[in-house]
């Protein structure tokens, strides 16, 4: 069977951006998901701790005085680990875009919405513009996620002073 340009750039491109999309969210679903859960335990855990140092021998206060700081420092990083590398962002931004480009190829599939137009020709390359617009879109977005929120701050501070200096 032969293969339309359009049936092509479904397949090759359109499904294949699906297929990253939506993998790469529910990799970083998993990675914020377990980031959370361990903050959320040890958060419970050094409050217990905290409350049982008072029920143990004198001897046994320091150990879980040190227990206690273990467990916060951990839930602290967690905050710091998910700050630095924005997973839950990172989910949200990939499964928006997996939903934006499923939409767009069920409209452009079924011939619904802006796809209804008779002209086959059209609507193909109305398609195509869309799916790019979108992945060139995310493609910004993305990378505004990768730079250290630190650093994006600092950036801020510094056009600031510019302009005050100005």
């Amino acid at each position: 069977m032969l293969q339309t340009p359009i049936h092509i750039y479904l397949t090759e491109r359109v499904d294949d951006q699906l297929k990253y999309f939506d993998g790469s969210a529910l990799k970083y679903q998993k990675y914020y998901r377990r980031l959370k859960l361990t903050a959320i335990t040890c958060n419970i855990l050094t409050t217990m701790t905290i409350a049982l140092a008072f029920t143990v021998p004198e001897g046994l206060k320091v150990y879980m005085g040190i227990v206690a700081l273990v467990l916060s420092t951990v839930v602290l990083a967690t905050y710091q680990v998910e700050e630095f590398q924005n997973f839950g962002a990172k989910w949200e931004k990939f499964r928006l875009v997996t939903e934006q480009l499923k939409s767009e190829k069920y409209m452009f599939l079924t011939g619904a919405g802006q796809y209804a137009s008779p002209d086959g020709s059209e609507n193909e390359r109305r398609f195509v513009e869309r799916i790019e617009a979108i992945i060139r879109g995310t493609d910004i977005a993305y990378f505004s996620l990768m730079v250290e929120p630190g650093k994006r701050i600092e950036k801020r501070l510094q056009q600031q002073q510019e302009k005050e200096n100005v």
